[in-house]
């Protein structure tokens, strides 16, 4: 924000810089961000997130195009989570596709607004030189001009509502809303929690970003940079190019079919997908719990033993706070790809290390114990949660 980010130091604080924008590196420490976003309430700065608007009578037909997920799912005020794939059905980035009025808002973490702009060009001309033209008005990045904040956490909503209205309370997951016709809410979230994105002009987002800090005691809300995601993406992983790319973008292996609309008749890299569908993969992403004391001696890259044999490999390791306990994911082979096995070790030098294999996500988030219309973080007359 312009008040929060101008400069190279603001308050002792270095900025730190991800995707092409520079962030600040809040003073508050990464357990008590952690705690925030599971206990009440985080707000973060993702103005690193790529925003782009489509406009046309063909904007429909294009970006249901270039998505994996099926478009037609979604009516105004909806939003689509997504993934744009390759030509080989390799997944290049994920994303969000808001239906707004008469246009469409591409919103994605790991693209700028010029990328995401420049791959919907691409695709344009691509088509065209195929003798197929989508009539389309207006594709424009929204970064020189937009910004994004995120209230994360299990009563964000009820600090959001004490703001905006009561209206936030009733905001289904995946919905989009707009607020005084200068800014867009949209409740989204990768992280198993109430989470809601604030979507507009950097100058609102700075007054947005002051009323919000005026519930800081109220709300024991902490304020943050990126450190906090390590810790709730080891616990709800999501989409990360830095922990996948290496390994595998496919999203069979990665088990994100969930994301992608099998029966749309076209979309870049259907035709791959299905192929690898009928074909069978060799390997699947699965977690594990690590039930040995020595879980802080694994790294990525160990190896994934059965009976002595080489099954696969650690691709992501870390301390869960929730758990009390080290957990990882694996990219082990398809036939060994099961939960709650454990007979499976992990060989760290010439240290053995005993897991017992889990599904994901690890583990069952407040969030999901908490309803808006029966509970409170600030009214002692309301409970909690239901396991209050």
């Amino acid at each position: 924000m312009g008040s929060i980010v101008s400069g190279t130091e603001i308050n002792g604080s270095l900025l730190d810089g991800n995707n092409q924008m520079n962030l600040m590196a809040n003073q508050s420490c990464i357990k008590d961000e952690y705690y925030a976003v599971r206990n009440n309430v985080l707000l973060v700065d993702y103005s690193h997130y790529g925003i782009a608007r489509v406009i046309g009578e063909d904007a429909w037909l294009l970006l249901n195009y270039m998505i994996s997920a099926d478009l037609s799912s979604i009516r105004d005020e909806q939003l689509l989570y997504g993934l744009f794939l390759d030509d080989l059905g390799e997944i290049i980035s994920d994303l969000y596709v808001a239906c707004d009025d008469e246009s469409y808002l591409l919103v994605s973490e790991w693209l700028t607004g010029d990328a995401l702009s420049k791959m919907v060009n691409d695709v344009i001309e691509k088509k065209r030189h195929e003798g197929e033209h989508y009539k389309i008005e207006t594709v424009k990045s929204l970064n020189s001009e937009w910004g994004m904040l995120c209230v994360e956490g299990p009563y964000s909503w009820e600090l959001l509502s004490e703001i905006f209205g009561l209206d936030i309370i009733g905001l289904p997951f995946h919905e989009h809303m707009h607020i005084n016709t200068e800014l867009i809410l949209m409740r989204a979230g990768k992280h198993g929690e109430f989470c809601y994105h604030l979507l507009g002009e950097k100058a609102e987002l700075d007054d947005a970003w002051g009323k919000i800090l005026k519930l800081t005691d109220k709300y024991d809300l902490k304020t943050s940079s990126f450190s906090y995601l390590q810790d709730v993406r080891l616990e709800n992983p999501c989409w990360d190019p830095d922990i996948f790319n290496v390994h595998t973008r496919c999203p069979i292996e990665l088990q994100m079919q969930w994301v992608v609309s099998y029966d749309k008749e076209e979309f870049i890299g259907l035709e791959a997908i299905k192929e690898r569908l009928k074909s069978g993969v060799t390997k699947r992403v699965i977690g594990a719990k690590i039930i040995s004391d020595n879980g802080e001696k694994i790294c990525t890259g160990n190896k994934v033993l059965f009976r002595e044999k080489e099954i696969g490999i650690v691709i992501n390791i870390g301390f869960s706070r929730a758990l009390g306990q080290y957990i990882a994911r694996l990219l082990i082979e398809d036939k060994y790809a099961y939960v709650d096995i454990d007979s499976y070790i992990i060989k760290s030098d010439d240290v053995t290390i005993k897991i017992v294999t889990s599904s994901i996500p690890f583990i069952y988030n407040l969030s999901l114990m908490i309803s808006p219309i029966e509970h409170s973080y600030v009214d002692r007359t309301r409970a909690l949660s239901f396991i209050e």
